[in-house]
């Protein structure tokens, strides 16, 4: 249990600590959320470039049907041999025109979309790299103006995995899963005969087997239980 409840408390000062590091100043707070704005926006746009793309291929193959189908068309028509067959095939002809150019135009949308969505991504990329290394710049000071929380998370992440080392698998498993589950907090004490990390009151056999044994599962939230040094 005290090798738990260091753990908890380990991962605890991490919070805190990474909280004092990512509390940036105006200027690369409003920096790192363009970089992960823009981050978000580049990814909608990988994929409309994706469905552009496969648009675009579908077209050119449809331009290219209507290419030969014009073709045959304008070949029909060289090839009739009286009046009524050549208004036939004229007609065809006229038709496999208005399809080509229907067909010429879409391709054009198609790439003019396709080119426009291209910009865009290498404007946002653009503007993000020169964001990532206004901030990076900045953040290199920040850091150095921190250091003993640089130090101290150093440290933390070090015994995190020393202590985490020394539980067995069943055990760590456990934690980890409430650590996922339970807002980071897995191990918690019991006060006032509740549990603080649901707030809910303990039976009392619950309390009476926590006095005894110095841990027990609370039956509401899961958490591991402990019994604080002031409790009698």
């Amino acid at each position: 249990m005290a090798t738990l409840k260091e753990l908890q408390s380990a991962y605890d000062n991490l919070k805190t600590t990474e909280r004092d590091l990512n509390a940036f100043p105006p200027e690369m707070a409003h920096l790192d959320k363009s970089v992960k704005t823009s981050a978000g926006r580049i990814q909608e746009i990988h994929k409309k470039i994706a469905l552009a793309k496969a648009l675009l291929e579908d077209t050119e193959q449809q331009h290219q049907m209507a290419v030969k189908a014009e073709a045959y068309a304008r070949k029909d028509l060289k090839g009739t041999a009286n009046k009524a067959q050549y208004t036939v095939a004229m007609r065809g002809l006229d038709e496999k025109e208005r399809l080509l150019e229907g067909t010429r135009r879409t391709l054009k949308e198609a790439e003019a979309t396709l080119k426009s969505l291209e910009d865009e991504m290498e404007a946002l990329v653009s503007t993000q790299n020169d964001d990532k290394r206004q901030f990076g710049e900045l953040h290199e000071v920040f850091l150095s103006e921190h250091e003993n929380q640089v130090a101290a998370k150093d440290i933390l992440t070090k015994k995190i995995a020393e202590l985490t080392g020394k539980l067995d698998a069943v055990t760590l498993n456990k934690f980890n899963r409430l650590m996922d589950n339970r807002g980071n907090r897995a191990v918690v004490a019991m006060e006032n005969g509740a549990c603080t990390g649901c707030n809910t009151k303990l039976r009392t056999p619950l309390v009476y087997k926590l006095r005894a044994e110095g841990s027990v599962t609370c039956e509401f939230c899961q958490r591991i239980l402990y019994l604080p040094e002031t409790a009698g």
